[in-house]
């Protein structure tokens, strides 16, 4: 077994059970004796499953099998196969965050080159087929993407005094500094915090950033010299001593709730939290409008679709990834799941670019999106960034919390990153 690649595994720790379906084909004109069997391991909340149905029904001549895990269960699980040598699957959906990672062993994959995924270049927005690129490798096909944009309760900007239009929104808030300036006056106005928590505002701005824990030319973790992450901490930590934080996680009830009763004033939104927001509080329906970030733009999230070495029937597994991603499916997924897509030609289609939402009155949720997911910035992620990012969130709610002074917090959280990345090594 590959050391380093030991060592990885390790450091996942034990596995948690996951759940799995299976997609039965048709018994018209095939012989069911003898169904090319396709093994497809894809994150919980994808939204695949409805698009893998239909290919099912398409290709009788396959037997399509789906298990869902966690965005860091289906890592570990992944793994755990390649140093195992056999289960893997035929198809694996990767976390962006983990992707840098599995880079580290292109010998465990196919290479998509080998079966003309060049061809499917500038079918992509440029930055994310560029997550997807090694040296002369291509490691999967991108399917949905995470682009920003800034929602806002109009009856709490209303009463401090701000605009409520989109459009106006965004002119007075175009800078951070603006953002903050807007938050304290929101809060001297009318007593409510600004953002949810600290983490998310600590996320976005991080994610504006080219660099964020790891050099992408030694590989080495350069936390404690990359400006933009010590930046969007002491962003954060200033939001903090402004009171502009009602310190509530994303996706907890109480969220739900301070969504409803305005509890704060913003919500920094990654296009996939749209659809958490009007699930956790359906009742807010009227009360939030959308527009854009400060500064620039950012995504987060999105996952890519690699081929294993170890599955069983590459060329069948290329094609059903090749349909999965292509523009047309990459519109079905997204008006009935949600899921953004990465392919920009559709931008333009009525049912995004002219995309109003009645959740958030006379909005344009999906040109802001596709506005915003064609101006993103091409982010390096490196290979243990969602372990250190889990630490670094760890020691900002400690400090967002007062278990521990902002600056101990900080020194904590830089000592700690360092460990976990020499346990990789």
């Amino acid at each position: 077994m590959n050391a380093k690649l030991l060592t990885i595994l390790l450091s996942f720790g034990l596995l948690l059970h996951t759940s799995g379906c299976q997609i039965s084909p048709s018994k018209e004109d095939i012989d069911l004796q003898d169904p090319i069997q396709l093994n497809i391991w894809l994150t919980a909340g994808s939204g695949l499953e409805p698009l893998i149905a239909e290919y099912q029904l398409q290709h009788p001549e396959l037997e399509i099998h789906i298990q869902t895990s966690t965005s860091t269960q289906l890592p570990a699980k992944l793994q755990t196969s390649f140093a195992a040598g056999y289960s893997s699957p035929d198809v694996a959906a990767i976390d962006i965050s983990y992707l840098d990672r599995f880079k580290q062993f292109p010998d465990y994959f196919y290479n998509l080159t080998t079966f003309g995924a060049n061809d499917l270049k500038n079918q992509f927005l440029s930055w994310k087929w560029q997550e997807v690129l090694g040296n002369d490798f291509i490691f999967g096909l991108p399917t949905d993407i995470g682009p920003y944009a800034m929602l806002y309760r109009t009856d709490i900007f209303a009463l401090s005094g701000l605009p409520t239009k989109p459009e106006e929104v965004a002119k007075r808030i175009q800078t951070w500094d603006q953002f903050l300036k807007a938050g304290t006056r929101v809060y001297e106005a009318t007593g409510k915090a600004f953002v949810n928590d600290l983490e998310n505002l600590y996320l976005t701005l991080l994610r504006q950033s080219k660099l964020q824990y790891y050099s992408p030319t030694s590989q080495e973790l350069i936390i404690g010299n990359n400006p933009a992450v010590k930046g969007a901490w002491d962003f954060a930590i200033q939001a903090l001593k402004l009171n502009l934080s009602a310190g509530i996680a994303v996706d907890t009830q109480r969220w739900g709730a301070g969504l409803l009763n305005g509890d704060f004033a913003v919500m920094l939104c990654p296009a996939w939290m749209i659809d958490h927001i009007k699930s956790s509080a359906p009742t807010a329906s009227g009360l939030w409008n959308v527009t854009t970030i400060p500064g620039n733009s950012a995504n987060r999230g999105g996952s890519v679709l690699t081929l294993p070495r170890t599955g069983s029937h590459p060329e069948e597994s290329f094609a059903l990834i090749k349909w999965l991603t292509e523009p047309v499916q990459q519109l079905i997924s997204f008006k009935s799941e949600g899921a953004f897509p990465s392919t920009p030609e559709i931008y333009d289609d009525p049912e995004i670019h002219n995309l109003s939402d009645p959740y958030f009155p006379n909005s344009e949720v999906g040109r802001v999106l596709s506005t915003a997911a064609q101006e993103v910035v091409p982010t390096y992620y490196g290979p243990h960034h969602a372990d250190v990012e889990t630490n670094m969130l760890e020691y900002l709610t400690k400090a967002e919390q007062g278990k521990l002074d902002p600056e101990q917090a900080w020194s904590l959280a830089i000592q700690v990153a360092q460990k976990i990345d020499t346990s990789f090594r």
